[in-house]
């Protein structure tokens, strides 16, 4: 299956792996707060560490404060309005996603966003939301896993494999109902096992021991037709343990 042709994928279609190693428990258990705040607290070889944000600042690229970072360069930076963070990317008609991960997370994630979908988004235009987990980036490199839903309903689970334009699928479903406002999409690594939920239904999962360190983030991507807005996050949660 080649990366955003948009024709459906059924569900049957997903990699739905029957075991997978996963990582030992470290307490103590994570905090969350709220309000673009994070907090880390050590636990043995890896730290428990949440942060949430609903995107209150307008920003190009985003930072909150430091927190975020594209240093990739062949890539493009995430942008937002209060409410709302979305892509920057199009003008080339090629890979270049925009994307933006944090920082000082365990191996085992959690990345969960609610979407923002404008209304008569034409099927012939190509949008995507993302989340990543296991993310890290250099000069010209970008490599991690990509779990995307496009505004048709189609989601995959990519591996990036470093370079511009270099990235493997290893899994694919499909969200049977229309998006909408409000949607819940989340993606979880735990050990090699990577699974994905809309609206807390699990709709793909695949297994990958590529990567076994980086943290979480977003992306967006669309191509030249069409407006970057119409299709985002307003809200984004990301943990570990």
């Amino acid at each position: 299956m080649k990366r955003r042709d948009f024709f459906l994928v059924s569900a049957s279609s997903c990699l739905i792996p029957l075991i997978g190693r996963a990582a030992a428990p470290c307490p103590p258990p994570q905090v969350s707060v709220n309000g673009a705040n994070t907090v880390t607290t050590p636990c043995g070889p890896a730290a428990a560490n949440s942060y949430t944000t609903n995107f209150p600042g307008t920003e190009n690229p985003i930072s909150e404060g430091g927190k975020w970072s594209n240093v990739g360069g062949d890539w493009t930076p995430v942008k937002t309005t209060p409410g709302l963070a979305c892509g920057t990317n199009g003008a080339k008609d090629a890979y270049d996603d925009s994307y933006a991960h944090l920082s000082g997370f365990g191996a085992d994630q959690t990345a969960e966003a609610t979407i923002y979908i404008a209304s008569g988004i034409p099927s012939s235009e190509s949008h995507e939301v993302e989340l990543l987990l296991r993310w890290a980036d250099s000069a010209h490199n970008a490599r991690g896993y990509e779990c995307l839903l496009n505004f048709l309903g189609g989601m995959q689970i990519m591996r990036w494999d470093g370079a511009f334009g270099a990235f493997t699928g290893i899994g694919a479903g499909q969200v049977s109902t229309p998006l909408k406002s409000g949607d819940v999409f989340k993606a979880t690594i735990t050990g090699n096992v990577i699974r994905v939920y809309y609206n807390g239904e699990l709709k793909c999962s695949a297994t990958d021991s590529t990567y076994s360190t980086g943290n979480p983030g977003i992306a967006f991507f669309k191509r030249v037709s069409g407006s970057n807005s119409a299709f985002g996050f307003s809200k984004f949660t990301a943990t570990s343990s």
